[in-house]
């Protein structure tokens, strides 16, 4: 019967080194790398608020873009960008009064928690 060749064989010596270098096999040769996340600490200097800051992003064949709302005067936010380390990406900082900062952001900081300070 079908059920006792399939008892048989779980018990076998076969099976469980055939299992054991299945589990031997993924750790050895599967990316077991960090996700591309960044984390971006935005952090208002200034004296007014910011009345958005936009994030665009993106390599290959993906952008992407975050929005972030009303940072007051010394208020820090903490952002997570879907990005590899070593791309930059850029920033829209738009401060009450309509007055506009756009630039490239952190090109070849090499860390994943990255601070970004902005002010007029």
């Amino acid at each position: 019967m079908w059920l006792d060749r399939f008892i048989d064989a779980l018990r076998s010596l076969r099976t469980l080194f055939f299992i054991l270098g299945l589990g031997l096999g993924w750790l050895l040769f599967a990316d077991h790398q960090d996700t591309d996340i960044l984390y971006v600490m935005v952090h208002n200097t200034d004296d007014v608020m910011l009345e958005s800051v936009r994030f665009e992003f993106g390599f290959g064949l993906t952008q992407s873009n975050i929005l972030l709302l009303q940072i007051k005067p010394g208020e820090q936010r903490l952002v997570a960008l879907n990005h590899p380390l070593h791309k930059g990406y850029n920033v829209e900082a738009r401060f009450t009064g309509g007055e506009v900062r756009s630039f490239c952001a952190n090109r070849t900081y090499p860390k994943r928690q990255q601070s970004l300070a902005l002010h007029r």
